[in-house]
């Protein structure tokens, strides 16, 4: 029997689950190696570097000037949410509220992934570096928090997105 062909869907889920079992391997390698706080300081550091990259390759692509993008943000946003998280983690809503855009997740890879290996206590979730690296590539600036955690205990993730004031 013939490999089935694989339509364009299937192949980008696979990219992502690929992508996101090696971030959270590169993760437990580090921490092995160096030790829970420098895998944390790491996967802020590259968090917000990879968001940089990808977002900066969505607009790219997409060959939006910077001021289309800003003032579509929350398209481009879901966009790259869509690209980048779809199948993988279970997004809750993505809504924007007073010039904010807040991301709510009820499943993520990381926190089934601590729960697994048994080190939620130990893990510092980087995803709010991730949404950083976003606003620094094009251009706008700004801040990103988590407000509420799966690895915390709490009922589902709140990431806070503030881009600077335009």
């Amino acid at each position: 029997m013939a490999f089935p062909q694989l339509s364009p869907e299937h192949r980008e889920s696979i990219l992502r689950h690929n992508w996101w079992g090696h971030d959270g391997r590169w993760y437990m390698f580090v921490a092995n190696e160096l030790g829970f706080q420098k895998a944390n300081e790491m996967n802020m550091a590259i968090n917000k570097a990879v968001g940089k990259l990808e977002f900066g390759n969505l607009v790219a692509i997409s060959g939006m000037s910077q001021e289309s993008v800003q003032s579509n943000l929350i398209e481009v946003l879901r966009t790259n949410l869509e690209l980048c998280a779809k199948d993988v983690f279970s997004v809750k809503e993505f809504v924007e509220e007073d010039g904010r855009y807040v991301l709510r997740i009820d499943g993520c890879p990381a926190h089934s992934g601590t729960q697994k290996a048994g080190y939620v206590s130990d893990y510092q979730c980087a995803c709010f570096k991730r949404a950083e690296g976003w606003l620094e590539a094009i251009g706008v600036g700004g801040t990103a928090l988590i407000r509420k955690s799966l690895v915390k205990g709490d009922e589902f993730c709140e990431v806070v997105v503030t881009p600077e004031k335009r």
